[in-house]
């Protein structure tokens, strides 16, 4: 840039409110207002003729080399925000305008970039502490076993605890201003109206109670309570409130009320009252011991589910031994062939094995309630050819088939979860036909839903056990004599609820069974694709 275009550039931006730097196609400094040169943390002289990389780290130069190219090449203006290594060593975050201009007074045309930087590190700063004090200030509303409420000095309602929406089945929106007046009771809300003016006008604590229509239809009865924040010159800054569902206390007082009354008037009454109790205790006692027996038979499938266990353990562990065995007592060097042979036995038995160990601990997560999902965007092709193969690999005599329709390419859920899945409904069409070595695993979708179901053309099932068949620790009666534990299914079927969808089953005896999976994907971000 010669002296003229220089003074021009200069003349334009010298009292500039923000840094402002151009540079040449050559990427080197041509220009830089005082208040770019304090940024950078150098004189115009000893910035003039050099580039980002000779005061910024390589790779935060590079970044900012290709932004530049890309704006002398194509002309498109860019707007981004950067992170960059101050002079100090900190971080600052940068707001920049990139556009390309023409060199004022080049007699061949020549461009040059120009950069209108502001820097916002402190404004970044403080948004990030505005969001962790309002994340825990969410927090502490929606961990409250009660439901706040907070509003303004006119009485008017600013925000809602979640609670709301499940006792009233509208939003937290629905009850802002004066909404939350829709639904309580027409015969309570004058009242209510009433005592909530009254405490607005004199600051006088609020406790109230009435009654709101919840999803179901039915009227549930609530006690509201609320206190002001006063200034310091004693005007009312906003209201802090709790709404608690006292409808159990409040119909059990109504109960008790009644009750004392009808005894009162109805002494009469009193032995046909008792018959009426010792009846109930009668049930009682049939329902106790209804659930005694159920106890005793759920205590003997686990003693047979235990039993069961330690045969489907001592199995593969006698493969095992048996293997080793063979294998110590050879005089000499074994074949490959041999060799390939026992190890895919002890693979066999081993990855048996390691399946029984996380059935087990998946069934006791389930019993206790603590599973809980992990999601994040994945392939389910890939998840269901990841299972393939490992299963191809442990059962070579077997077919695996895959005929993949119209699927998303990504979808939302939890790949080791929805894996164990695919693993097993693989391990169960192996171990169920194994005379009839073809497998298929089809994938399609339609409207809404996502399927993939898998084939087996083995043992099937009558159509009394297939009811019954996701139930914890049952098999069918065509399963006997086949390993198995009975558990593997129900982990199954509650893995796939937790993502939304739901599990099939289509069997007949002799001929084989199809379990289908279907998951919706219509909140899912990604568009339906061949799968490949």
């Amino acid at each position: 840039m010669n002296t003229n275009a220089y003074e021009i550039v200069a003349s334009f931006f010298a009292r500039a409110r923000h840094p402002i730097v151009a540079k040449g196609e050559d990427h080197r400094f041509v220009f830089a207002n005082d208040r770019a040169c304090s940024m950078i943390g150098c004189s115009i002289q000893d910035l003039l003729g050099k580039t980002d990389h000779d005061f910024l780290p390589r790779v935060e130069a590079d970044a900012i080399w290709a932004v530049d190219e890309h704006v002398l090449r194509s002309g498109e203006e860019r707007l981004f925000e950067e992170e960059i290594t101050a002079p100090d060593g900190s971080r600052r975050t940068l707001v920049t305008q990139k556009r390309r201009v023409p060199v004022p007074f080049c007699e061949t045309p020549t461009f040059m970039v120009l950069a209108v930087i502001e820097d916002v590190t402190e404004l970044r700063s403080a948004e990030h502490i505005l969001r962790a004090s309002e994340e825990h200030h969410r927090s502490l509303i929606e961990l409250h076993p009660q439901t706040p409420w907070i509003a303004d000095a006119a009485g008017r309602v600013v925000e809602v605890g979640p609670g709301w929406e499940q006792l009233s089945g509208g939003s937290v929106d629905d009850a802002c201003g004066t909404g939350w007046m829709n639904v309580v009771h027409p015969d309570d809300l004058p009242h209510v109206v009433n005592s909530w003016n009254l405490a607005v006008q004199t600051g006088a604590p609020l406790d109230v109670e009435y009654r709101i229509r919840a999803p179901n239809g039915v009227d549930r009865w609530y006690r509201s309570r609320a206190a002001a924040r006063v200034s310091p010159s004693g005007s009312i800054i906003r209201w802090y409130g709790l709404l608690e569902d006292v409808h159990d206390r409040h119909t059990a007082l109504q109960a008790l009320v009644a009750s004392e009354a009808h005894l009162r008037e109805h002494k009469e009454k009193l032995e046909r009252l008792v018959d009426a109790r010792t009846a109930e205790v009668q049930q009682k006692n049939v329902e106790l011991a209804r659930l005694l027996q159920q106890e005793r038979d759920t205590n003997a499938t686990q003693r047979r589910f235990v039993a069961m266990v330690s045969h489907e353990f001592r199995t593969p562990l006698t493969i095992i031994d048996a293997a080793a065995q063979r294998l110590g007592r050879l005089r000499e060097a074994p074949s490959p062939e041999y060799l390939a042979g026992k190890a895919l036995q002890i693979r066999g038995s081993v990855a048996r094995m390691v399946e029984l160990m996380e059935s087990i601990l998946a069934a006791g997560r389930l019993e206790t309630g603590v599973i809980e999902l992990s999601k994040k965007p994945s392939s389910i092709v890939e998840l269901v050819q990841a299972a393939v193969m490992r299963r191809q690999e442990l059962s070579p005599l077997h077919r695996i088939h895959i005929e993949w329709g119209e699927i998303p390419s990504i979808y939302d859920l939890d790949p080791s979860a929805m894996e164990r899945v695919f693993s097993n409904l693989l391990s169960n069409a192996v171990k169920y036909a194994p005379q009839s070595p073809d497998i298929y695993v089809r994938g399609w979708c339609d409207e809404d839903t996502v399927h993939v179901s898998v084939q087996d053309t083995g043992v099937g099932m009558g159509e009394d056990d297939v009811p019954r068949l996701f139930e914890p620790y049952f098999r069918a009666q065509s399963a006997t004599g086949i390993a198995g534990t009975g558990i593997g299914l129900n982990i199954v079927r509650e893995i796939v609820e937790l993502h939304d969808g739901t599990i099939g089953v289509v069997s007949e005896i002799g001929k084989g069974s199809t379990f289908t999976i279907s998951l919706p994907y219509r909140s899912q971000s990604s568009q339906p694709k061949e799968a490949t």
